[in-house]
């Protein structure tokens, strides 16, 4: 049973959005592009290994948590994927990672060689999981449960190709997951805990889950401000009689600003007050600004002249 679903991640709509206003000449655009890639194609490989959950026949108590973010004091925890059944709990650590993969378990290091020959380094995903690993295993220890805590990387892509391991860590294809579950139920036979008990613990960890923390690009001098034409590319909309119209191509929206908006919420911060939305869009009326603010229905706080408007995630 799922009791946490896999949400796209809002680095996708942020950096979307902010492609939409950043000038393609800028010196900035080639990097943001190639991190909207990275964090897609990661997005669609967690959705890929998801998929394989569908071929696997779980008998024993079992429950999904997806994308579950632990925040401490000082640190978090992202957890890609928790499976908490009755017998232990897998923790899975997905890459969408092509090219020749090392670890480097004397140094801690991980790095990719390219087609071309170049290397990178990158994070390590086997100091990630020991870390995810431990954290759940002082988890288990609150809750007086023992369990063994099984943690496995899961490379997306069948153009991974380990030359040199991290130890005794499981390590597979995304494809391999029905037959990595194959071998854990042989090698743990038994149930530890009930149904009801390992529902309890599922459900005791999923309390913990917060939302990860709204994270500015601290870009706004590089793009554009405005409410933009769906059609088109970096033409901005008037707002005229009760409408946003485009005078390039006419298409009208009474509530095109809701879009703007998001995109405000996820560029800028998660308040607005009456200038700022009149910054942002273009209306030069206060009067106007504040009808459509106040149409909208969104939680404030402050008074009438220092009205700050929190910006939904979604209207």
């Amino acid at each position: 049973m799922i009791i946490k679903t896999r949400n796209k991640p809002p680095e996708i709509f942020q950096l979307e959005s902010l492609l939409q206003r950043m000038p393609t000449v800028h010196p900035q655009y080639p990097h943001w592009t190639e991190k909207l890639r990275r964090i897609t194609a990661g997005y669609h490989g967690e959705l890929r290994v998801d998929s394989f959950w569908h071929e696997i026949d779980l008998s024993l108590p079992h429950y999904f948590i997806h994308d579950l973010f632990i925040q401490k004091e000082k640190s978090s925890h992202q957890i890609d994927s928790v499976l908490v059944t009755s017998r232990f709990v897998l923790a899975l650590e997905i890459k969408s990672i092509s090219g020749l993969l090392n670890f480097d378990p004397t140094l801690r290091q991980f790095s990719r060689t390219n087609k071309d020959g170049s290397i990178d380094g990158m994070n390590n995903p086997d100091d990630q999981l020991c870390r995810h690993e431990k954290w759940l295993k002082q988890f288990l220890l609150k809750q007086r449960i023992q369990l063994p805590v099984i943690g496995a990387i899961v490379f997306t892509y069948p153009s991974s190709v380990i030359q040199s391991r991290a130890g005794s860590r499981i390590i597979i294809q995304s494809s391999g997951l029905p037959h990595l579950m194959e071998q854990l139920l042989i090698r743990h036979p038994r149930d530890v805990l009930s149904k009801k008990k390992t529902e309890a613990l599922a459900q005791n960890l999923l309390m913990l889950h917060s939302i990860k923390p709204f994270v500015s690009l601290g870009l706004t001098d590089s793009f554009s401000s405005g409410v933009l034409c769906p059609n088109c590319p970096y033409c901005l909309l008037q707002y005229r009689g009760g409408k946003w119209r485009c005078n390039i191509c006419q298409h009208f929206d009474p509530i095109a600003h809701l879009d703007a908006l998001r995109q405000y919420r996820s560029l800028v911060k998660t308040t607005i007050n009456n200038r700022e939305f009149r910054d942002f869009t273009g209306i030069t009326s206060p009067s106007i600004a504040s009808k459509l603010l106040a149409s909208m229905k969104m939680p404030y706080h402050g008074s009438f002249k220092d009205r700050q408007y929190v910006i939904p995630e979604a209207f």
